[in-house]
């Protein structure tokens, strides 16, 4: 296998990566998907308390979280549990989760195996104008319109989030 099949090597020192402001927080790719042959996305995150995507369902990618920061509620399946700083959390693709940010923030690794998962950040974020969550949004999300875009990237929304 050549290097430009599996990635070359690369380090993301701190403070660098792709910056996005994603819905409600910030979104640093530290690895993305064409930087690793397709092996994994890789993610800083900080969130604001409260925040949760809806629950979903990856149909091709693993998806991981170490938290870092902060105490979020995980909902895997029918399991729901807390994870503090220092928990690992593993959602199998096929499996629904979400997840909500109890502390008045959060911050977490996220991994996507294999990549994959940047791509619909990219395509439904905004590039961050400063390395803090973003301003407070007009109105709430255009759901449709993420629901369409996770379709698109090998997701598929089932529900509200994590209240």
């Amino acid at each position: 296998m050549t290097t430009t099949e599996q990635g070359a090597p690369f380090v993301a020192g701190p403070g660098e990566g792709r910056a996005i402001w994603h819905i409600d927080n910030l979104m640093t790719f530290k690895a993305l998907t064409d930087d690793t042959g397709g092996r994994l996305a890789a993610w800083e995150q900080l969130l604001p308390h409260r925040s949760s995507p809806p629950l979903h369902v990856h149909s091709d990618a693993d998806e991981a979280w170490f938290v870092l920061d902060g105490t979020i509620t995980f909902r895997v399946q029918e399991d729901e549990f807390s994870a503090e700083a220092g928990s690992f959390v593993w959602a199998p693709r096929g499996l629904a989760h979400t997840f909500r940010v109890d502390s008045p923030t959060a911050r977490v690794l996220g991994l996507a195996l294999p990549g994959g998962f940047d791509r619909f950040v990219l395509a439904t974020g905004r590039p961050a104008e400063a390395l803090t969550l973003p301003p407070p949004p007009d109105g709430p999300p255009d759901m449709g319109a993420l629901a369409g875009a996770a379709r698109e990237h090998g997701m598929e929304v089932l529900g509200p989030p994590l209240s």
